[in-house]
């Protein structure tokens, strides 16, 4: 019975795709690599979008940007979708959006030089501690004990920064987003001997649709929960090296 209602599913969605005109989204990218590579234009959110475009027949636009004009191009309507995003990092912006199924997760953890690692159960576990961590990114687990000065924060560009400073021994530990510490692990030779310890945050992460396009969503939805259901996201995610 279980495969006869998965194939009748699996038919109206497929029949979904084919029965309705094809529609463009445009999507809004910035390089983040694994989760978006703009060197030949791939990454774990390029091969969702095109597993997904399969599903429903429509068409993504993807273009780069500077990451700061994502949020106000989308705020202005000239964007329609933007991937990897939790609700709560954008509902005091102008046009919030409306969020499809969550296919994915976004983990903060912290990472450490080499014989350096502790447990970190508790944000008090880093009291009198230097920490390295992506310049204007918030911590709210953190924020108390940065404010009060109880933690050390030690600020970076980017994420790939604090890797290589990482690895050099100049910060003992930093915060990162797992998925791009153990994709630059695997493509560095020199991160290998760093270690990952425990996560600071996890959230899942959405397709954030320009509410003009709400009416799309179920379409969307069914779209990813299939590819859920076959595993498919999770094989994407290993292409690069990436186990959440």
């Amino acid at each position: 019975m279980k495969w006869l209602i998965k194939a009748m599913s699996m038919l109206c969605l497929y029949g979904c795709a084919q029965g309705t005109v094809a529609e463009t989204f445009r999507v809004g990218f910035y390089d983040y690599p694994p989760m978006m590579i703009e060197d030949g234009r791939r990454g774990i959110y390029q091969d969702i979008l095109d597993e997904l475009a399969k599903l429903t027949g429509d068409r993504f636009d993807v273009q780069y940007y500077p990451y700061p004009r994502i949020g106000l191009l989308f705020n202005e309507g000239q964007l329609d979708l933007e991937p990897g995003v939790y609700p709560g990092w954008v509902q005091n912006q102008a046009t919030p959006g409306v969020f499809s199924a969550p296919f994915g997760k976004v983990v903060d953890v912290l990472a450490f030089a080499p014989h350096k690692a502790f447990p970190v159960k508790q944000p008090e576990d880093l009291r009198g501690k230097s920490v390295g961590m992506v310049r204007g990114y918030a911590y709210p687990e953190l924020a108390a004990l940065i404010a009060s000065g109880q933690i050390d924060r030690r600020n970076g560009l980017n994420e790939q920064q604090l890797l290589s400073m990482l690895a050099k021994s100049r910060f003992d530990q930093i915060i990162v987003n797992k998925a791009i510490a153990q994709y630059h692990m695997r493509e560095v030779p020199e991160y290998r001997r760093l270690e990952i310890g425990d996560v600071i945050s996890s959230y899942d992460v959405s397709m954030r649709v320009h509410p003009r396009h709400a009416a799309w969503l179920n379409k969307l939805d069914a779209a990813i929960v299939q590819l859920k259901q076959q595993g498919i996201i999770d094989e994407i995610y290993a292409r690069y090296g990436v186990h959440l």
